[in-house]
């Protein structure tokens, strides 16, 4: 018999079980909180949300934000920052259409890792930075910077459309988001909030080439930092009505 393996495992128990009390004890204390929150306290089931927390191991650390059709919060679960979504009451469930849509598309690298879902709840990634709307709302903003996210958002859109997805809400620059890593160099792009996707023809690549050098505010912006001419944006928009000519005919 290993005496140490079989003391490391018991020591191992002790800290699980201390952790999971302490666990439920800030969960029931957070969710008091958000309780008399005056956004949120009518919009979730709190039964059901501790119930979600506790099954998953999840410490529950803030209130993210709300939409027409769910509730996020911010969590810890396993050392791993998560964002936990729930269906807002009295709203269309669309919680597990959303997770069955992000599995799949993690596997071609786009939207945040999905870790457990089901129809009344969605774990996964929490995607940490701000919204490209509010990255464009800076000033002194980077050219290369600029350049690379336009970019990666450009890339991941065009794997949306080639696999049939429609995020359906690309344009307005609100569902993406900008992360930097510790050096404040940019890390990641996400594209979140899936609930209202469709696999159907999809047309993400080109709501995206409008968002980015269309007639809208940010559009505007963004040639105005990268000082594209008329004539580069004539260009821009005939390869735009290329791509619609021959990959969404």
């Amino acid at each position: 018999m290993d005496i140490n393996k079989n003391n490391a495992n018991k020591y191992s128990d002790i800290c699980n079980k201390y952790n999971d009390k302490y666990n439920n004890i800030d969960n029931l204390n957070a969710i008091k909180k958000f309780k008399n929150h005056p956004i949120i306290c009518n919009l979730v089931d709190w039964n059901m949300l501790n119930k979600i927390l506790k099954e998953n191991n999840i410490r529950l650390i803030d209130f993210v934000g709300k939409g027409h059709r769910g509730v996020v919060f911010k969590g810890l679960m396993d050392d791993k920052l998560v964002a936990i979504k729930v269906p807002r009451l009295g709203a269309k469930n669309t919680i597990y259409h959303e997770g069955n849509i992000l599995k799949e598309i993690n596997k071609f690298g786009v939207a945040p890792i999905v870790y457990n879902f089901s129809e009344d709840f969605l774990i996964m990634e929490f995607a940490d930075g701000i919204t490209l709307k509010d990255y464009m709302n800076q000033n002194d903003i980077d050219k290369k910077e600029l350049l690379c996210i336009i970019e990666e958002t450009l890339r991941q859109c065009l794997r949306l459309d080639l696999h049939k997805i429609d995020h359906t809400e690309i344009q307005g620059g609100k569902h993406i988001i900008v992360n930097r890593n510790d050096n404040k160099n940019i890390n990641k792009i996400y594209i979140i909030d899936f609930d209202k996707a469709k696999k159907r023809r999809a047309h993400n690549f080109t709501s995206a080439m409008a968002l980015f050098f269309g007639k809208c505010y940010m559009a505007n912006k963004v040639k105005e930092i990268l000082n594209i001419s008329e004539d580069e944006e004539r260009y821009i928009m005939e390869l735009v009505k290329l791509y619609k000519k021959i990959v969404l005919r």
